[in-house]
């Protein structure tokens, strides 16, 4: 019996004659064109290289002359009975067994057979390149220097006075080795304000600033960092930072991109765990296994909103595929954000870069295998899968009369939605039964019935009522608060199989929850908890990846936290510490940072002191020539790298700077700033799902504006915000038209311009230099010159005179020039 590969030697070789022939033009044109490709496509990955299937080898004439094992496949002499023409049109025999060729590529390859086969003179031999094999997990693959432990290496001994502690002496003896010398120390006015918005993402005040010009020393600076480090706002900024990583929005994305309950608590809890320098073990842990920690808090059931904050089809084609789909994003995120390992690459196949096996994948996959799914279709599935009650007992002895009251002004508001919307539901058509039963349809629905169905009066009623029930069911009493959580539905818990091609549909072997064996992991220590309501796998993962034995988590933190402070990581591909990963310019450092992260327990806040009072950080980010010409990407730390600020940080100093920004309130539902009709246009149902927030509360921070998947901020959109569908390592700064439009003409920035001028007409209403002076001296954060003062005031003045406008239309747009200029967006 012929197996298809026999079948392929003996068609193949037997399409060719062992005499030598003379072709014609046509026929050899005809081969290259037509016939090699379809070769090299279909055949050479099998029958070429060293040891090709069966011994036919295609690649050359000889070797289709001496044929393979299973004999001639072309009869020359009666040519459509060749085994070959049968196999690739399916007869008996099926080749290639990918899949049939078109019909006009089984006529060319007909009619080379039918020919005699022709081959040119001078070629040699076909193109053939073996594809190259996944790498393997062996003693060789685990000598990568990321999968080695991490071992605190020995400060270098260096010459020199420059150096202010171990961090400098490793920049140094690198800086020698290249013949480069450091950047000298930035001024301190600079060193402020850099400070500052690293730490706060918020322009510092120039009293500060000038207090710690007026004596830059060690101690004074010292004290800075800690001041900063102590402010409630370190942990928006930092937050923010971690909120890049673990993709947080707060809707489902898809046509729906409905909102995500309570979502917001897990963005307060990120910002209160930076604030109060929770060990990033125990950050991580908590995220990963909140629940199934011996004694969960409010704070650890929030920190599993983690497994919630991915995209959701709450209406999939394939609602098998779906859920596997939700578990990859998981493992997407988790593998790369933690590990720095894009396990991901290996769901369908194994990894074609590093020595990740695809049934280490799926042992990372079956780790989350409890999980249940966000949602199924419906809001109420949502509810059931994904949010919890949360105990806060602090004031227990006022649950009782809070949750009385609570509980009859919800009752008492869904009986008269329920009113209004049994006297629609007889009207509703088509899909609108099935529609109505997501919350963000119910209003669009119920208005069309007004003036019919319904009188004004009780469609803007049910207006008011369905947001009452979202105040309501997102401000319960203190006792009754809920969270988006993850939860496990260990009763129906299924095996967990390699999945060919990633198909669920085509299981392979069975494999149990474990870890990347290229990095030597022990087998996981599952513990089932007592309560019966998690399998404890998540906890296991948590234990492992926050282990002393474990070579990634600490190098890809420490690495994170040096990125965030010099503009790029160490290993400046921050998420990809593997084969295809950009190496460490500094890997003695990095391991030592590694190995001082762990020694000061996870303390992300001592790793900012650490880093901060280095005179690495400390340099001028001024250009020299000299060092340009040998590292002109500063792969070595000659200098401070400049940037542009972030998006958040743009729209935070802009508010910052007119005096309008609410800096006070933190915490708590997220608020909707004002977005142009034009540009809601672009969502399928304009508008939808986009509330309408106090003046006050939208000009809270940048952090604090609900993320819709469909519908951000201009502003924040132009100016690089991180992609809200993966896991976001770099935010890569763009130059691009819109941002110089829309921060000169849009209509946010046209009434912030204006906020701007009536805060220094306020502030100076009888001095116009008094005016121009105090706005420079907001968006440059320092003591503008006398050159930069005169040259504001002749900006109003030619705008009075040459485009006639009036003394408050002049000073508005020179508060609008103000807030572009490049020391404002700019930091040194």
């Amino acid at each position: 019996m012929f197996t298809r590969y026999s079948a392929c030697l003996i068609l193949l070789a037997s399409c060719v004659t062992l005499n030598a022939q003379e072709f014609t033009a046509a026929q050899l044109e005809a081969f290259e064109k037509d016939v090699v490709p379809l070769l090299e496509a279909n055949c050479l990955k099998c029958h070429g290289g060293t040891e090709p299937k069966g011994g036919l080898d295609l690649t050359t004439r000889e070797g289709i002359l001496k044929g393979g094992e299973s004999g001639p496949a072309v009869d020359l002499q009666n040519p459509d009975s060749s085994l070959l023409i049968q196999a690739i049109k399916y007869d008996g025999l099926e080749m290639p067994p990918t899949g049939r060729m078109a019909p006009k590529q089984i006529e060319a390859i007909a009619d080379w057979v039918k020919q005699g086969v022709a081959w040119p003179a001078d070629l040699k031999a076909l193109h053939f390149e073996a594809p190259k094999a996944a790498p393997t997990v062996n003693d060789e693959t685990r000598k990568h220097w990321s999968f080695q432990p991490v071992r605190k290496p020995q400060v270098p001994k260096v010459d020199g006075s420059w150096g202010l502690n171990e961090i400098d002496a490793f920049i140094l003896h690198q800086l020698e080795q290249k013949k480069l010398t450091p950047n000298p120390k930035a001024d301190p006015r600079e060193l402020v304000r850099r400070a500052t918005y690293d730490l706060l993402g918020l322009p510092p005040d120039p009293a500060v600033v000038e207090k710690f010009a007026a004596n830059p020393t060690p101690e004074a600076w010292a004290k800075l960092i800690d001041d900063l480090l102590a402010s409630p706002h370190y942990g928006e900024q930092w937050g923010r930072h971690w909120l890049d990583l673990v993709r947080y929005a707060e809707t489902n994305s898809y046509e729906r991109d409905g909102a995500k309950p309570f979502v917001w608590r897990y963005r307060d809890y990120v910002i209160q765990s930076f604030n109060n320098d929770t060990p990033y073990d125990r950050f991580i842990t908590e995220q990963l296994a909140g629940d199934e920690l011996p004694q969960p808090t409010p704070d650890s059931i929030i920190a599993t909103g983690y497994y919630r904050l991915g995209r959701w089809d709450d209406e999939p084609a394939d609602p098998e595929l779906a859920y596997y789909d939700d578990l990859d994003d998981i493992v997407t995120t988790t593998g790369q954000t933690m590990l720095g390992l894009s396990v991901n690459c290996a769901r369908c196949h194994d990894h074609k870069i590093d020595p990740l096996p695809q049934k280490d994948y799926y042992k990372m996959l079956a780790v989350f295998r409890g999980v249940r799914r966000y949602g199924d279709r419906s809001d109420e599935s949502v509810r059931n899968n994904s949010v919890t009650e949360i105990d806060q007992p602090e004031h227990s002895q006022l649950h009782q009369a809070a949750m009385a009251q609570y509980e009859r002004e919800v009752a008492n508001v869904e009986a008269d939605l329920k009113k209004i919307e049994d006297k629609a539901k007889p009207s509703f058509v088509g899909v609108e039964n099935d529609e109505f039963q997501y919350e963000m349809n119910r209003v669009p629905i119920i208005e069309k019935r007004q003036g019919t169905v319904l009188t004004d009066k009780e469609v803007e009623r049910y207006r008011r009522l369905t947001q009452r029930r979202k105040q309501l069911q997102e401000n319960r009493p203190t006792g009754l608060a809920q969270a988006l959580c993850v939860k496990e539905d260990v009763a129906g818990l299924k095996p967990t199989y390699v999945l060919l091609r990633g198909n669920p549909l085509s299981k392979g072997e069975e494999v149990a929850p474990g870890f990347p064996e290229v990095l030597s992991p022990p087998n996981p220590e599952i513990a089932n908890p007592e309560n019966g309501k998690t399998t404890g796998r998540r906890m296991a993962l948590a234990k492992w990846l926050t282990s002393s034995s474990n070579p990634l988590t600490s190098r890809v933190m420490a690495n994170r936290i040096w990125q965030f402070h010099f503009g790029r990581g160490i290993v400046r591909s921050s998420s990809d510490f593997g084969f295809q990963g950009i190496r460490p310019t500094h890997p003695e450092l990095l391991d030592w940072l590694a190995a001082t992260f762990i020694e000061k327990g996870w303390s992300v806040k001592e790793m900012h002191r650490l880093i901060m009072t280095s005179a690495a950080y400390q340099m001028s980010s001024r250009n020299r020539s000299d060092a340009y010409a040998i590292d002109p990407v500063n792969d070595n730390f000659w200098r401070f790298d400049m940037r542009r600020l972030s998006a958040e940080e743009v729209r935070d100093s802009i508010l910052w700077a007119n005096g309008t920004l609410n800096q006070t309130r933190m915490y708590g539902p997220s608020i909707y700033t004002k977005i142009p009709d034009e540009v809601k246009a672009g969502q399928s149902r304009p508008g939808a799902g986009w509330g309408d927030s106090s003046p006050e509360d939208q000009a809270r921070r940048s952090i604090y504006i609900h993320i819709k998947r469909s519908l951000l901020d201009p502003i924040l959109e132009s100016f690089d915000v991180a992609d809200t569908d993966q896991t976001c390592p770099v935010r890569f700064v763009t130059t691009q038209p819109t941002q110089a439009l829309g921060l000169l003409n849009s209509r946010f920035m046209q009434e912030e311009s204006q906020k701007f001028a009536d805060m220094i007409v306020e502030a100076h209403p009888d001095s116009l230099d008094a005016q121009v002076k105090m706005a420079l001296e907001r968006v440059m954060q320092r003591e503008p010159s006398k050159e930069e003062i005169d040259r504001g005031l002749q900006l109003i003045a030619t705008l009075q005179s040459d485009n006639k406008l009036d003394l408050a239309q002049a000073r508005k747009y020179f508060c609008l020039v103000a807030l572009n200029l490049n020391e404002f967006l700019y930091l040194d």
